[in-house]
């Protein structure tokens, strides 16, 4: 194999010989597939650890001459930094391997730009192994938060912002075994490892006031279906067809229910099943006894149509349940995601409070808090534990007069029991939560917020 390593897209060639005359060689890449595993209870929902599991793809075939010897340009694929094996594969048996090694590396654009500006930063070839698979990104020395890949195969976009003032920064991006910056990873066991510490320069062309707030979500395409395992399902008696429209919104969002199959000109209670908190403040996912959103009664052919509004304050996954006499006949679930209520003021002096409202904070390890910078550097974590799902954060105004932003960021709150090295630290920000957060395999819809204020004299 030549060369033996390089980034991702690179080519290499691969060559083999001794194989029979025309052999049809299967070059087949070893990779493996990244998951979360998470444990579901009746009152929380708890992040264990990340899950590798070794899988094979083929990067193409080739036919072997009349010598037996076979050639081929191969394409490093998007995939886990660090050494894969690759196997020449001959009627379905392993005949020869070699080894490619993906290195890691990182872009960002734009390069310029004026406060708020977004940087987008694509990082490729993170690790899978402990102490190889985070990195920790600083702006200007101060820590923002960390990157990871699990589920995307090594590799991470995430946004930042542009901080001031205006004149040139340093977004770096370090060695981070628990997702905090590691600072003398050349002392380390993962010296050997190229590009552990990557310099990307950006200029801040000036300030042209706050941006508006606004909030990014995560693509359809990376939350999990309802009905996946650790996700509420629909619980429906025979005959019973029942849905919601939408399933998900703010605090308070309308929405309907509509039924059919149920007994005719009956009286129907339409109950939220909210979270509650025991004695030591740990929510429980679901009362046996809710709000009662609606009583109405069902049509003559047994149908029913009735608009909802999201009840409480709690967010995540509540469940409404279609009563008929005192028995459930059917059960649909309805996710209360996280809203920002208000930033006020907007305009603050130096050394005064300012202060920020979410509705819909969590009740699980995976959505009760919220990890904040400020101008990229990150300042502590605010939850809901206690609170019903307000979170209220009153924060000061500091540095230079001029545009700062506030940027709050999805969040792991603890793990249970033992801490090995291999897992993260908790309440940092997750810059790739948008993408690799582990609720997104469990429908959590967790955003992050941009913000800012304008600091005078």
């Amino acid at each position: 194999m030549e060369p033996v390593s390089g980034f991702v897209g690179d080519k290499f060639r691969v060559s083999v010989g001794g194989l029979p005359a025309g052999a049809a060689v299967d070059w087949q890449w070893v990779t493996l597939h990244g998951t979360y595993e998470t444990q579901v209870s009746g009152h929380d929902v708890l992040f264990m650890q990340r899950r590798y599991k070794e899988q094979r793809r083929s990067l193409g075939r080739s036919t072997a001459d009349g010598r037996g010897s076979v050639e081929a340009t191969l394409t490093a694929p998007e995939d886990y930094g660090e050494v894969h094996d690759l196997y020449a594969v001959v009627d379905g048996s392993d005949v020869a391997r070699g080894g490619y090694r993906i290195v890691r590396r990182a872009t960002i654009s734009p390069s310029d730009g004026p406060i708020g500006t977004p940087i987008t930063v694509e990082v490729t070839g993170l690790a899978w192994r402990a102490f190889e698979s985070t990195m920790a990104l600083r702006y200007d020395n101060a820590y923002t938060g960390f990157v990871s890949a699990v589920t995307t195969s090594g590799a991470a976009r995430f946004r930042v912002r542009a901080a001031g003032p205006a004149g040139r920064h340093v977004l770096q991006l370090t060695a981070a075994s628990p997702g905090v910056p590691f600072l003398n990873n050349q002392q380390s066991g993962t010296a050997h490892i190229d590009n552990m510490d990557l310099r990307l320069p950006f200029t801040v062309t000036a300030d042209a006031g706050p941006p508006a707030a606004s909030t990014e979500w995560p693509s359809a395409d990376r939350l999990a279906a309802v009905g996946r395992d650790g996700v509420p399902s629909a619980h429906v008696a025979a005959g019973i067809s029942a849905t919601l429209h939408p399933t998900s919104g703010d605090v308070g969002a309308e929405f309907s229910l509509a039924a059919t199959g149920l007994p005719p000109s009956s009286g129907v209670q339409v109950v939220w099943k909210r979270a509650g908190e025991d004695e030591a403040a740990v929510p429980k996912v679901f009362r046996e006894a809710g709000a009662v959103l609606v009583k109405a009664t069902t049509t003559q052919e047994g149908s029913l149509v009735v608009p909802l509004r999201a009840a409480g304050e709690r967010g995540g996954w509540h469940m409404v349940t279609v009563m008929v006499e005192g028995s459930v006949r059917a059960e649909i679930p309805f996710y209360v995601r996280r809203s920002l209520q208000d930033l006020s003021p907007r305009r603050v002096r130096s050394g005064e409070q300012f202060t920020i409202e979410l509705k819909g904070g969590g009740w699980t390890e995976l959505d009760k808090g919220v990890a904040v910078t400020y101008d990229n550097s990150y300042i502590g974590y605010a939850c809901s534990v206690t609170s019903g799902g307000d979170i209220t954060i009153h924060l000061v105004a500091t540095g230079e007069p001029g545009t700062h932003l506030v940027d709050l960021y999805p969040m792991l709150y603890r793990h249970p029991g033992d801490h090995p090295a291999e897992y993260w630290n908790f309440e940092l920000p997750q810059l790739t939560a948008l993408d690799d957060h582990p609720g997104l395999a469990l429908g959590y819809q967790l955003p992050i917020f941009r913000l800012a204020v304008e600091v005078t004299d």
